[in-house]
């Protein structure tokens, strides 16, 4: 056996991958939540970010001074309302790969 070198044998080494699959299966749940709450509008939550750009562009326009600045933003309600939807259909893949990251 000369040349050989004595290597100990791994041991699991699977916790990194189990965490990481549970942080992407907790983010495709968070993915799901919020885009379930923009999509289907729940509690007015794409009225209130409308309204919230809206005051955004108000106030950057009163520090600014520009008038133009102050005028709503263009954006309605189902625009965040089919983002919502975009990310709702999305999410269960990333839910989907951590599951089969952390138990494969």
């Amino acid at each position: 056996m000369i040349g050989r070198t004595f290597v100990p044998p791994r041991h699991g080494g699977r916790g990194a991958s189990v965490i990481a699959g549970i942080g992407l299966c907790a983010f495709g749940i968070f993915g799901l939540v919020w885009g379930a709450t923009r999509a289907f509008n729940l509690r007015g939550t794409a009225d209130r970010q409308v309204a919230r750009l809206d005051a955004v562009r108000a106030v950057q326009g009163a520090r600014t001074l520009d008038l133009a600045a102050g005028a709503p933003s263009g954006l309605p309600a189902w625009f965040f309302q089919a983002l919502g939807g975009l990310v709702l259909l999305c999410s269960p893949l990333p839910i989907l790969g951590g599951l089969v990251i952390a138990f494969r």
